[in-house]
Parts: C-alpha cells; sequence; structure tokens
C-alpha cells in the first residue's frame, strides 16, 4: 500500500530558511549588479543643459496613454567639442521655446535616456528576492508533485499486475 508522506514542522522551518537566505541573496546580487550599472552609466554619458527649440505636436492617443502629459522637444546643446548639437527628446508638457532642459546625450552626442531611478533601482532589487525565492518554491512543489505522480504511477502498475496474477491462479 501507498504510504502518506507528511511535512514536518522542522522541513518548514528549514524551507523558510532556505527561501529567506535565497531571497536576501538575490536581492543583493542584483542590487549590486545594478548600483554598478548606474554607476557605470556616466562613463559613455553625460548630462547637458540644453535650450528648446521649438516644441512639437505629441499624438493624441500618446498622450492619453502616458502617465504623464508629454511633448517631443527639438533641443540644442554645446557638445564636448564645442559645436552645437540638435536632437529631439521627449519632455513633459509645459515647455516652450527658449526654457531650458536638462538633458542625457550619449558618447555620440545623441539624446539618450538618463540612468535608472533610485527608487526604481531599489524596487526591482527588492522585488528579485521574492520573486527567486517563490520560483525555487514553485520549482520544489513540481519537483515533489511529479515524484508523487510517479510513484503512484508504480505503485499502481505493481497492483495491476498482482491483480493480473491472481485473477489468473483463480480461472
Amino acid at each position: 500500500m501507498g504510504k502518506i508522506v507528511h511535512v514536518s514542522s522542522t522541513e518548514r522551518v528549514l524551507t523558510a530558511a532556505l527561501l529567506t537566505i535565497v531571497a536576501c541573496a538575490t536581492s543583493a546580487i542584483v542590487s549590486a549588479l545594478l548600483i554598478h550599472d548606474a554607476d557605470a552609466y556616466t562613463d559613455g554619458h553625460r548630462r547637458v543643459t540644453a535650450h528648446v527649440v521649438r516644441v512639437l505636436r505629441t499624438p493624441a492617443a500618446a498622450a492619453r496613454s502616458a502617465a504623464l502629459p508629454t511633448t517631443v522637444a527639438e533641443v540644442v546643446w554645446t557638445g564636448r567639442d564645442g559645436r552645437s548639437h540638435t536632437g529631439r527628446t521627449v519632455t513633459t508638457s509645459g515647455h516652450q521655446a527658449g526654457d531650458r532642459l536638462a538633458l542625457w546625450v550619449d558618447a555620440g552626442e545623441d539624446p539618450a535616456p538618463g540612468p535608472s531611478p533610485t527608487a526604481v533601482v531599489v524596487v526591482v532589487a527588492l522585488l528579485a528576492g521574492p520573486a527567486a525565492a517563490g520560483g525555487l518554491w514553485t520549482a520544489g512543489h513540481l519537483v515533489r508533485s511529479g515524484r508523487r505522480a510517479w510513484t503512484a504511477r508504480r505503485a499502481v502498475a505493481g497492483w495491476e499486475g498482482e491483480w493480473r496474477t491472481i485473477t489468473a491462479r483463480g480461472r
């Protein structure tokens, strides 16, 4: 007959401790990687003060789906080489021609998105730990369920074999 397996409280505590360690380690590693990327961002990018040349219209569909009203602005700034560079950037509404605007540019003097905000780095690092622990917990349950199904299948096959033997003798 099959054996019912119960998880002891010690096993539950050990599992919880392992998942907590995995969550903390994952959060620490992701945090270190994101901080390293943020620090390295300034190696290939720099912040400049640009002047808005003109404000272009934003398509109505894009304006409705954005969290904050945005517009596309054509801007000009002085590059490292001392020459004027122009480009387009998305910015919040309300800017007018002549306004100053802080802008990140890459090594090729093209407008670039800024580095990840600190809040995003913190939230991603904090969510990575529980996500990894949840994935590990789920994988553990899938393995246990698969093992139980395999064991049950073998037990039923054994019982069927025994039944065939019994019924063959009885004839």
